[in-house]
C-alpha cells in the first residue's frame, strides 16, 4: 500500500457519492433527448448501457493488478477524476460514437468509486464504519431520488450541459478532497492501523473455495445478478416508457424515477430494524421478490398515472432491500470472506446491469417497451425460486 494517511472527510464521500448517483442515473430521464439529437435508437441505448457494464469489468480487472497499491481513498478519487473527464467531454462532444466511449470511461470510473468509498469508509473510519457505510448508501439514494427533477431544465436540446455540470461538481469536490487531506498523530495513525489490519486479516483468511463450491451462496448471488439487472432496467426505461408510450411530460416522467428511489430508499432505510425485531430474511425476500414482479407487471397494465406511479414504488420498495440482506446473510455464512462477499455483489451486479437493460431493449425494438417491461418482471420471479432454494438448502445454517 502507498504509504502516508491522506483520507478524504466523510463529508465530502457523502457529497461525492450523493452525485455519483446523479451522474449514474442521468440516461433514464434524458434517454428520449439523448437519441432524438444522436439518431440512436432504444436498443442502442440499451448498448449504451452494456458499454458503461464493460467499463466497470475493466476497472475489474485493473482493480486486481495495480489498484491494490492504492489508499482506497486514493482509487476513489481515481474513479470521480474518470467520471468527472468523461462527463465534461460529453458536454462538449458531438455524435454517438464518442457517447459510447464515453459511457464506458463512466463505467470505468464506477467501479473505482463502489468500491473505494465503502472500503474508505471502512478502513480510514475504522471506529465510526457502522455508521458511516449505511449513510453512504442513503446519499446513493438520495442522489437518485434528485436525478429525475435535477435534470428538468435540460430536458431537450441542452441535455449534454446537465452531463457538463455534474462532471464540474465532482471535480470541484475532488479538488476540495486534495485541499482537505488531514494527518493524524502517531498514535491515533498507529491504533487506526492495528485495527484495520487485524480487519483485513480477518476477512481475507477464510478459503474462497468454499464460497464458489457452496451451492447457496452461488445461487443467492445470482439473485444479484437479476435484481441489478432489473434495478437498472426500471431506473432507465421506465421513465423513457412513461415518456414515450404513455405520453406523460417532463415533470411525471422525473417523478416516475423519483418514486422508484424513493421506494428503494424506504425499504434500506427500515430492513434493519424489521430483521432485529425478528423478521426472517429469506421469507421477507421471497415475499419482497414475489410483490415486487407483481408490482412491475402492474406498472405495464394500466394507463392511469396515478396507479403506474404507485406500482413503480412499490417495485422499488418490495425488492429494495436485496443487497443489504444478502450482505448480512452471506457475511453471517462466511464471516471471514467479507471482503470476497462484497465483491461478488459488484460483479454479479455488473454482469445483470450489462445484460438485461440491452435485452429489455432487444425485446422493445420487436414488440413495445411496455410489453418488454412487463418480461422483464420475470427476473424477479425468478429470482423468488432462486431465494426459496437457497432457503431449503441452507435451512441448517444461522442466516442473521
Amino acid at each position: 500500500m502507498v504509504k502516508g494517511f491522506d483520507t478524504m472527510h466523510p463529508a465530502l464521500l457523502f457529497a461525492a457519492f450523493f452525485f455519483f448517483a446523479v451522474a449514474y442515473n442521468l440516461l433514464g430521464p434524458l434517454a428520449t433527448n439523448i437519441m432524438a439529437s444522436t439518431g440512436l435508437s432504444l436498443t442502442d441505448s440499451g448498448t449504451l448501457v452494456s458499454s458503461q457494464q464493460l467499463g466497470a469489468i475493466i476497472s475489474m480487472i485493473l482493480s486486481l493488478l495495480v489498484m491494490k497499491q492504492f489508499r482506497q481513498s486514493t482509487v476513489a478519487r481515481i474513479g470521480y477524476i474518470a467520471m468527472a473527464i468523461a462527463l465534461g467531454s460529453i458536454a462538449v462532444s458531438s455524435g454517438s460514437i464518442l457517447l459510447f466511449l464515453f459511457y464506458m470511461v463512466i463505467g470505468f470510473g464506477s467501479f473505482l468509486i463502489d468500491s473505494g468509498s465503502n472500503a474508505a469508509l471502512a478502513s480510514d473510519y475504522y471506529e465510526k464504519r457502522s455508521l458511516y457505510i449505511p449513510l453512504l448508501h442513503f446519499c446513493y439514494s438520495a442522489g437518485a431520488i434528485a436525478t429525475g427533477y435535477l435534470v428538468l431544465p435540460f430536458k431537450g436540446p441542452s441535455w449534454r450541459w446537465a452531463y457538463g455540470l455534474v462532471g464540474i461538481v465532482l471535480a470541484v469536490i475532488v479538488v476540495l478532497s486534495l485541499l482537505s487531506q488531514r494527518s493524524r498523530d502517531n498514535k491515533k495513525k498507529a491504533e487506526r492501523l492495528e485495527q484495520g489490519n487485524q480487519a483485513v486479516e480477518e476477512v481475507q483468511v477464510g478459503p474462497i473455495g468454499a464460497l464458489l463450491k457452496d451451492k447457496a451462496f452461488i445461487l443467492y448471488t445470482l439473485v444479484i445478478m437479476f435484481y441489478m439487472g432489473n434495478q437498472i432496467v426500471c431506473s432507465a426505461w421506465i421513465p423513457v416508457y412513461v415518456e414515450t408510450e404513455l405520453a406523460q411530460p417532463a415533470a411525471i416522467t422525473a417523478t416516475s424515477l423519483t418514486v422508484f428511489w424513493i421506494g428503494t430508499a424506504i425499504s434500506r432505510l427500515i430492513i434493519g430494524p424489521v430483521m432485529n425485531k425478528g423478521g426472517k430474511p429469506f421469507l421477507l425476500s421471497i415475499i419482497g421478490m414475489l410483490l415486487a414482479g407483481l408490482s412491475l407487471v402492474g406498472v405495464t397494465m394500466t394507463t392511469n398515472i396515478v396507479l403506474v406511479l404507485v406500482f413503480v414504488a412499490l417495485c422499488g420498495f418490495f425488492a429494495g432491500s436485496t443487497i443489504p440482506m444478502y450482505i448480512v446473510v452471506t457475511s453471517t455464512w462466511f464471516p471471514q470472506n467479507t471482503a470476497f462477499i462484497s465483491l461478488s455483489y459488484i460483479v454479479a451486479g455488473t454482469v445483470g446491469r450489462m445484460i438485461f437493460p440491452w435485452l429489455v431493449t432487444e425485446i422493445a425494438s420487436v414488440t413495445n417497451l411496455g410489453y418488454a417491461l412487463s418480461v422483464s418482471s420475470l427476473m424477479l420471479f425468478v429470482s423468488t425460486i432462486l431465494i426459496f432454494m437457497v432457503q431449503r438448502i441452507s435451512r441448517d445454517r444461522i442466516s442473521f
